[in-house]
């Protein structure tokens, strides 16, 4: 994610520093329009925008292709400590529920590559499915700079439950929220 950010800003200055001037002064309808487009939000109450990306195994990951069950979506890395704090509770939370139509999805934001994940899934004993997402698409889309980051959805795909950093077993507004979505 740094690295991409650091590409980015480069080859902005760089583009930049090479643009060629106009001989007078820029009037403001000869000045080119920039469209910056901002992603939806995705606060509480908001419906989750559309994301997709590459399951641990190579399949196509859909997002809302989940749609019809509760998935609580967190967002990590293998170097983030209160990440791998959190994976005994997520764990946790995704067998307890699982029976009733939940699932927690883990989106790794983690730039070395699928091998490395794969062998933390192994070593942690993650059971749950494992997204790999190595720009940093889904923090971007969050609009979050903080690992890790969870969301909950409902069978419909609406944002009912958000948390910045760690998620603890015992977080009664996460199981209460968990409840009441899958009934």
């Amino acid at each position: 994610m740094k690295k991409l950010t650091a590409i980015v800003l480069a080859l902005a200055c760089v583009a930049a520093c090479h643009r060629e001037r106009p001989a007078g002064p820029v009037k403001k309808a000869d000045a080119p329009k920039v469209e910056i487009s901002t992603p939806p939000p995705t606060d509480v109450g908001n419906p989750m925008p559309p994301y997709e990306a590459t399951n641990l195994d190579g399949s196509h990951f859909d997002l809302a292709a989940q749609k019809g069950s509760v998935v609580l979506v967190n967002v990590w890395a293998t170097w983030c400590g209160p990440c791998r704090i959190e994976i005994p509770s997520l764990q946790e939370v995704h067998e307890k529920y699982a029976g009733r139509g939940f699932k927690v999805v883990g989106i790794s934001v983690d730039e070395g590559g699928a091998d490395g994940v794969k062998s933390f899934v192994s070593e942690y004993h993650v059971r749950y499915p494992i997204v790999l997402d190595a720009e940093g698409r889904i923090a971007n889309l969050l609009q979050t700079t903080v690992l890790p980051t969870s969301l909950l959805l409902d069978r419909k795909g609406k944002i009912v439950w958000r948390q910045i950093g760690q998620i603890d077993r015992n977080d009664a507004s996460l199981t209460a929220a968990i409840e009441k979505a899958i009934r």
